[in-house]
């Protein structure tokens, strides 16, 4: 089968989206199928290139509308790749848009993943997200065949999907468990951390403004409030952007310095070392913006333990006492009294990482793949 799969960006640029597209296309190109993606060049240089097998088409960027690329020659692009299937992601309306009307115009079938609703970053952002929800997504939903859900929690508490729950089929997210797995040696990076002694807390995101929603800012304040039991905490930060400065700040300002450590974004190589190293994966999500959290099943691959947000996708990832702690979101205080309670019960931190290690390898991206493969196969005998 041949496969154009259709994003914003593709690595390296980082992000939950490009990681769930490069994995996804390097499955199917495993099970035999030729798969082209098609994305917006940064941050490399436009161009075709053979990647891993994976033909990808990197295309001139022209602007941006609401954080969402608006590349040149998408639309020719479309129209010349040679596809028996497009396969689209969200929160991309524009590349989703496009997708849709060409699959129409082609005649060829389309899936839609929905990663997660669009964020409301400030409030003119919100009167954008209602335009679009309101008036510009029913134009081109129905063009898709099907509409991937990562998350049964997600499908049915998001507005947007609800309302089209006749479109709706869950394949939740992959993750590599080869790649990340409990035998990582980590003691090396351990030391240049200095955290031989510590209880390790891993935050994962990007430190932008379209990331506001996974909570750092909360995190920071949780961590605060524990170290007043915990001395040994220490918040290790991967990731970087905009925002950097501004929680820099927040952590001077909490007299934070020696319990929280910014790394900044790290390689693809080394990333899976950082959830070796660390004890629990915190991610403190605030609204619907989390559809699922990546992150939170590579730890889990990882043999780590988790704490996060009951919100969004989460608790379809995070079933409460099992492989990690759901927590109220926003809530300061409970976040913190769950990492003191990891802190205090090493045991139990084991346990919830055992158990998060039989999960994740539920959800290999080989196995994901053969679900979307049929998905695909669905779409095709149906046009």
């Amino acid at each position: 089968m041949r496969i154009a799969i259709v994003n914003s960006f593709y690595p390296p640029w980082r992000g939950g989206a490009e990681t769930y597209v490069s994995n996804l296309a390097l499955a199917l190109r495993g099970r035999g199928h030729s798969v082209d993606v098609i994305c917006s060049c940064d941050p490399l240089k436009p161009g075709i290139s053979d990647e891993d097998g994976v033909q990808v088409n990197r295309l001139r960027l022209a602007g941006r509308l609401y954080g969402t690329p608006i590349p040149l020659g998408l639309a020719r692009a479309l129209r010349m790749v040679d596809a028996d299937v497009f396969h689209a992601n969200f929160p991309s309306p524009y590349f989703a848009f496009k997708v849709s009307r060409t699959a129409k115009s082609r005649k060829i079938p389309a899936v839609l993943t929905w990663h997660n609703d669009l964020p409301p970053v400030t409030s003119a952002a919100g009167i954008l997200i209602n335009l679009h929800d309101n008036v510009v997504l029913h134009r081109y939903i129905r063009g898709f065949s099907r509409v991937i859900s990562t998350s049964p929690t997600y499908a049915l508490r998001s507005r947007n999907l609800s309302r089209f729950a006749d479109l709706v089929t869950v394949i939740p997210n992959g993750v590599d468990c080869e790649r990340f797995n409990p035998k990582i040696n980590s003691s090396h990076l351990r030391e240049d951390l200095l955290a031989d002694q510590k209880f390790v807390i891993l935050f994962v995101a990007a430190l932008t403004k379209w990331h506001r929603y996974k909570g750092l800012d909360i995190l920071v304040q949780a961590v605060k409030i524990a170290v007043e039991k915990v001395s040994s905490v220490l918040l290790v930060i991967v990731g970087d952007g905009e925002l950097r400065p501004e929680f820099e700040s927040l952590v001077h300002a909490s007299d934070l310095e020696q319990h929280v450590i910014f790394v900044g974004d790290v390689s693809d190589d080394i990333l899976p070392c950082y959830y070796a190293a660390c004890d629990v994966l915190a991610l403190p999500s605030k609204d619907m913006s989390e559809g699922f959290g990546l992150t939170l099943l590579e730890a889990n691959a990882t043999g780590k333990a988790c704490i996060a947000s009951n919100i969004g996708g989460i608790p379809s990832v995070i079933e409460n006492n099992h492989n990690g702690i759901l927590v109220p979101p926003n809530d300061t205080n409970a976040l913190a009294q769950a990492i003191i309670f990891l802190a205090t019960h090493p045991e139990k931190c084991l346990e919830l990482g055992r158990n998060g290690r039989e999960f994740a390898l539920l959800r290999d991206w080989k196995q994901i793949a053969a679900l979307t493969e049929q998905v695909y196969m669905q779409s095709t005998h149906k046009s």
